[in-house]
């Protein structure tokens, strides 16, 4: 088996903000919203079997942006509260 001791530098890549949501939630009326998101270059996605906020879960949709819960009672507004929270609490 032959080997390089010289790797090849993989370029940077750029950080970016980070989005998960909870399979349950996604299913009481969160998909609209991650639907919209999946789309944006900025966002790393990612679905959770749980992320133990039941108590949330059980009073509306949210999703955890860069560790933070944001909340809201439909798709559109979660996409909005998401927004509002990067804009204050940007990853970079």
């Amino acid at each position: 088996m032959v080997f390089s001791l010289f790797k090849k530098k993989k370029e940077p890549q750029p950080l970016k903000n980070r989005v998960e949501f909870c399979i349950t939630n996604l299913s009481l009326g969160a998909a609209d919203a991650y639907d919209i998101l999946l789309e944006r270059d900025d966002i790393d996605i990612e679905e959770s079997g749980c992320t133990s906020h039941c108590e949330i879960c059980e009073q509306g949709i949210f999703a955890i942006v860069n560790g933070e819960i944001v909340t809201a009672d439909v798709a559109e507004a979660l996409v909005q509260a998401i927004d509002e929270e990067l804009k204050q609490n940007p990853l970079f």
